[in-house]
């Protein structure tokens, strides 16, 4: 089943440089990382069932319109990840 994936309330307001820049921060425990890394990890599982259920994969990967820059990072991110799997698969 499709979980609803959101992010904190405290990382919506930060501005996509602001998650790259937490991105590119060697600190392991940088919340803002934690933050992108659990947002994927959602939107991976949930595409993954989405895929089980359709038994293909769709042509479009996440169809939601993210609401926040840190969703827009964790999804842009997500699709590429996938692509990436998709084409040393393919």
């Amino acid at each position: 089943m499709t979980r609803i994936i959101t992010p904190a309330p405290q990382f919506t307001g930060l501005t996509e440089a602001e998650v790259m820049a937490a991105l590119n921060d060697p600190n392991p425990g940088n919340p803002v990382a934690i933050e992108v890394a659990r947002l994927i990890e959602g939107y991976t599982e949930n595409f993954q069932a989405h895929v089980e259920r359709l038994g293909y994969f769709p042509d479009s990967i996440l169809h939601v319109k993210p609401g926040s820059a840190i969703e827009a990072v964790a999804m842009r991110l997500t699709t590429e990840a996938i692509q990436e799997t998709l084409a040393a698969h393919g």
